[in-house]
């Protein structure tokens, strides 16, 4: 899998109201990036009993291309055997985060199937995380947009 690497100094402005001014970590955006890399790399192990660490009690995946779609939690797990992910490449990727809330935007093309049908093609996804009372960041919502790929098979 690539990542884009950013050159940013380890400490950067970041805007949160009219004239105030907070500065924000790399370090808590590299902690959210590095979970993100690590459910990913779950994800394409399809490894259930691991992946679960990586994710709030009340995931749901979310599509509203080509057709609107939410998949809960477990039903995402039990398509998760089925997902096979050939090839997956990020082009680019972004972090934002603000207390106990991060947001990752990605764009990345994909070589799947799911269930036997083809889940391939470029996608923008927003993935929002969650800090929990353990101070992980667990993935909460995955909102994913194709940009070629067709419906996605129901379990």
């Amino acid at each position: 899998m690539q990542r884009a690497r950013s050159n940013a100094p380890d400490r950067r402005p970041f805007p949160v109201g009219a004239g105030e001014r907070i500065l924000l970590s790399m370090g808590e955006v590299n902690d959210v990036l590095s979970r993100a890399a690590g459910w990913q790399a779950m994800l394409e192990a399809r490894d259930v009993a691991r992946i679960r660490e990586f994710m709030h009690a009340d995931y749901a995946l979310v599509l509203v291309v080509p057709s609107e779609v939410t998949v809960p939690l477990d039903e995402w797990l039990r398509m998760l055997p089925d997902y096979v992910v050939h090839r997956y490449q990020i082009h680019h990727q972004v972090a934002h985060v603000d207390g106990d809330t991060a947001a990752v935007l990605s764009v990345a093309t994909q070589h799947a199937t799911v269930r036997g049908s083809d889940r391939s093609g470029r996608f923008v996804i927003s993935d929002v995380w969650l800090r929990g009372t353990t101070g992980r960041w667990q993935i909460w919502r995955r909102h994913s947009t194709p940009e070629t790929a067709g419906a996605i098979p129901r379990v």
